[in-house]
């Protein structure tokens, strides 16, 4: 009766089981279980969790943008005003 209570591993159903995937919960032996972040996953639900983007704010990247432009435009014309001055000999 013990040998029967005894859980399989879900892909090599010869193994005992060492642990559960805690995103599907198939029973794994030592070969096929795998942790990540102390967490054990089989080779299907990691690679899923490994392939998720992680989608970002793009908001803060264009707010650089846009300052980042705003500072060489207006570098760039008190530049040629001065440099206008300049040639003209006001200075």
């Amino acid at each position: 009766m013990l040998a029967s209570s005894i859980q399989r591993c879900a892909v090599h159903q010869q193994r005992p089981g060492f642990a559960r995937c805690m995103t599907c919960a198939k029973t794994l032996c030592q070969e096929c279980a795998t942790q990540w972040d102390g967490i054990w996953h089989c080779a299907a639900c990691l690679g899923a969790r490994r392939t998720a983007l992680v989608e970002r704010s793009r908001v803060p990247a264009w707010i650089g943008v846009v300052m980042l432009s705003l500072l060489l435009l207006y570098c760039g014309a008190r530049l040629m005003v001065w440099t206008g001055a300049v040639i003209a000999g006001l200075f």
